[in-house]
């Protein structure tokens, strides 16, 4: 558990008087590299991609079921065809697996339409304040595969969606819903309101997490990996919890700690299926 918690900038550049937007294709964060991600983000069909690029030597099989799936979710798009040399100097990775995209911004999910398509008992992933984009994906994939119906990230000192985020997810971008949101302290005022417990992960703590009840409607709030919650989020939660340890370290990190958290709320949710009916198989946003 992180000591915190339970837990591109765009450059422009200015010629004659105007500024001009960076190139999408100039940065790494706008490339999708690897077979599966690469794959599974095209049969998803969410995030725009603008660009494909294939290795020139992959097998026949492998070219085939590629196209195959541009065909079936982006005919538009035409792939083209490069060496393995060519798509390392465009993504600046060299375990592309000859699969490469260049994509558009990530689509997030208006915050409204994340709560009215949420289940019962719903249960959200607040992140307050993660900047390291492996952890982010560490947390996504942790989320989807417990069945959160949604994540919601701040807009201020908080990464972002991006190709390594993506990665580090597994893929996991392409089937939650993720909303930015401005105001945290907002969001969370407007939760309690809709009678949903917001508990926050935190070291320093009264309650242990298998002290909580998390049974009905659930946030949990996961806070930066340094420092932890911020002082406005943490006040607006119904309780701060923290992880049983039993060895000598003090800490996990940002994303096992999530994982945890989440895990804990599931455990609970099988024992209690008698009042919400089945919950072990929750749903996945399409």
């Amino acid at each position: 558990m992180a000591k915190s918690s339970m837990a591109g900038k765009a450059r422009q550049t200015k010629s004659k008087g105007k500024s001009k937007k960076p190139l999408l294709a100039s940065h790494q964060r706008s490339w999708l590299w690897g077979r599966n991600l690469v794959l599974e983000t095209l049969a998803a069909g969410r995030w725009p991609i603008h660009e494909l690029h294939l290795a020139d030597d992959l097998g026949a099989d492998a070219t085939a079921a590629a196209l195959a799936q541009v065909q079936a979710q982006a005919p538009k798009l035409k792939p083209g065809r490069a060496s393995r040399t060519r798509l390392a100097q465009l993504c600046g990775e060299a375990d592309h697996q000859g699969y490469l995209a260049r994509v558009g911004p990530y689509p997030y999910v208006p915050a409204e339409t994340l709560r009215e398509q949420a289940r019962m008992p719903s249960l959200w992933l607040i992140l307050d304040g993660v900047q390291d984009p492996y952890n982010l994906g560490a947390m996504l994939r942790s989320a989807e595969v417990f069945g959160v119906d949604g994540v919601f990230l701040g807009t201020q000192g908080q990464a972002g969606v991006n190709s390594l985020a993506a990665r580090s997810s597994a893929g996991a971008v392409n089937r939650l819903g993720i909303a930015r949101v401005p105001s945290l302290p907002a969001l969370v005022a407007e939760l309690r309101r809709a009678a949903v417990r917001v508990v926050g992960a935190s070291l320093h703590a009264d309650y242990t997490l298998d002290a909580c009840d998390f049974t009905g409607p659930t946030a949990l709030v996961i806070g930066n990996e340094g420092t932890g919650l911020s002082a406005d989020v943490m006040a607006g939660c119904n309780m701060v919890a923290t992880i049983p340890q039993a060895g000598g370290l003090n800490s996990l990190n940002a994303a096992a700690a999530a994982a945890v958290c989440l895990y804990e709320v599931q455990r609970q949710r099988r024992q209690d299926v008698s009042m919400w009916g089945n919950v072990a198989s929750p749903g996945r946003m399409s």
